[in-house]
């Protein structure tokens, strides 16, 4: 779930709080994975003056309601659910009277909406945190929901009829424990991330992650360690770029090293292969720390459409005369709600296509850019060279270390990342801080597909090209 959508679903669910229920209808997003289904809040549909009986204190819907609700899903391709409180301080966990709206609702929405999945999830206020609980009726049998991910609000998924203990914190955490709490201790140990890239900024990014006690670190990237990495990755020795290990692994085995506890998946592929999709749509929140447009897009696409939050990474080193001249970072925040690669320029069209090309065709495309040369023509329409430095250990360590800090902030619900856009540059004064205000473009896709999952697939801001080799888990 995601913000505005979450807010609104809020301030209707808890009404009547803290002792009577209240409900609204809502229309959701899914994708099927391997090992079950995403399901995503694409939109609340609120209940009007008399949609719901106010005189009794669980949640009892008018039939008009239903059927505004079921008719409307024959003019769109979602599925549609309920989502309704319990009382403060009683768990989310179905009551006979639940039992019996979701055995009703699960085959009644099936003639309005055939082959779509029916919604049923349960929020309440327990302790002071949010915990929700959920099932999911799918040809003819009921999902249990394992994990709820809602955009910077911390949750605790309650399921078969008792919530999900997590282990005591450890000494190792007691600083970090100390600072934010054992309750944020607990929700990092929760939590999922996914990296996409382990270079230089990912590795970074993924020991701090791991250091900090989160409890699943998914991280994805295509390449092998080479000799020229070991100044910038984490964990990296020469023995890796000897035998060319996957980055991947090398992360892999670097936190397992750090904390043996960490449940780690590590694929060689990357973002927005469908295996990769399917791992990273499930997780709380996702770090880009490729510096690529192609995975800069569809890290913005996977905000969009499947409501994961994400911070984007990229580091430049200029440098002129023989001196340094701009040591830049630049930071960039996808949330569903915020605008898209393509609304913020942060993709040009031709170094996307270079991107993607297999390695036959860049060679050609430069072939015939050197030609164009020799003839005295510009040889950009068919190759475009882009001139800068290659980074450093210490400037991807930095920004890597950022990311992190920013994603336990999110994780944790202690503080928040305080900015659409950060660029600054360690060589300016002050930092040479700005903060650029991102206007989304009114058509764009991104404002049409909020939370549509695979139901806008026609509308995926990328495609992975057919000749990148297939994921591997490793």
């Amino acid at each position: 779930m995601a913000a505005p959508e979450f807010g609104e679903l809020c301030q209707l669910v808890f009404a009547r709080y803290p002792h009577w229920e209240w409900a609204s209808f809502a229309r959701f997003g899914w994708r099927e994975t391997r090992d079950g289904m995403v399901v995503t809040l694409a939109a609340v549909e609120a209940p009007g003056s008399g949609d719901l009986n106010e005189t009794v204190g669980h949640v009892m819907i008018n039939e008009p309601y239903t059927l505004r609700v079921a008719l409307a899903a024959e003019t769109h391709p979602l599925s549609v659910g309920i989502i309704h409180s319990h009382p403060k301080d009683c768990a989310p966990r179905p009551s006979s009277i639940d039992d019996d709206m979701d055995n009703y609702y699960g085959r009644y929405f099936q003639d309005f909406a055939p082959g779509r999945p029916y919604v049923s999830l349960i929020a309440s206020q327990v302790n002071g945190e949010l915990e929700l609980s959920g099932r999911i009726y799918w040809r003819g049998t009921w999902l249990l929901v394992s994990h709820f991910a809602i955009e910077r609000t911390p949750t605790r998924t309650w399921t078969r009829n008792s919530e999900l203990r997590c282990e005591k914190s450890r000494e190792r955490t007691a600083r970090l424990n100390a600072a934010f709490g054992e309750q944020a201790a607990h929700r990092l140990r929760r939590s999922s991330v996914a990296v996409i890239g382990a270079g230089g900024t990912g590795s970074a990014a993924i020991e701090s992650l791991a250091r900090a006690g989160v409890g699943k670190i998914v991280v994805v990237d295509p390449d092998h360690v080479d000799t020229s990495n070991l100044e910038r990755i984490h964990g990296s020795k020469p023995e890796h770029a000897e035998q060319r290990v996957p980055k991947a692994q090398v992360a892999r085995d670097h936190v397992l090293g750090i904390d043996p506890s960490c449940r780690v998946v590590a694929l060689r592929g990357a973002l927005p292969q469908k295996d990769v999709v399917d791992i990273v749509a499930s997780c709380d929140l996702a770090l880009g720390c490729t510096d690529q447009q192609h995975s800069r897009l569809a890290l913005s696409d996977l905000a969009v459409r499947y409501l994961v939050p994400a911070l984007d990474c990229g580091v430049v080193l200029e440098g002129q005369n023989g001196r340094i001249t701009g040591q830049v970072l630049q930071i960039v925040r996808f949330l569903a709600n915020d605008s898209c690669a393509l609304c913020r320029d942060l993709v040009t069209p031709q170094r996307l296509s270079q991107e993607l090309m297999s390695s036959e065709e860049r060679d050609q495309r430069r072939i015939a850019a050197k030609s164009a040369e020799e003839r005295g023509e510009s040889g950009n329409p068919y190759w475009l060279e882009t001139a800068q430095l290659n980074t450093v250990g210490y400037l991807t360590t930095i920004a890597g270390a950022m990311m992190a800090g920013y994603a336990i902030g999110w994780l944790t619900g202690r503080f928040d990342a305080p900015f659409e856009r950060l660029q600054l540059d360690l060589t300016a004064k002050l930092l040479g801080v700005v903060d650029p205000e991102d206007t989304p473009r009114t058509q764009c896709v991104c404002r049409r597909v909020r939370g549509w999952a695979d139901q806008a697939s026609a509308d995926a801001l990328i495609a992975p090209p057919s000749h990148w080799p297939n994921v591997e888990a490793l």
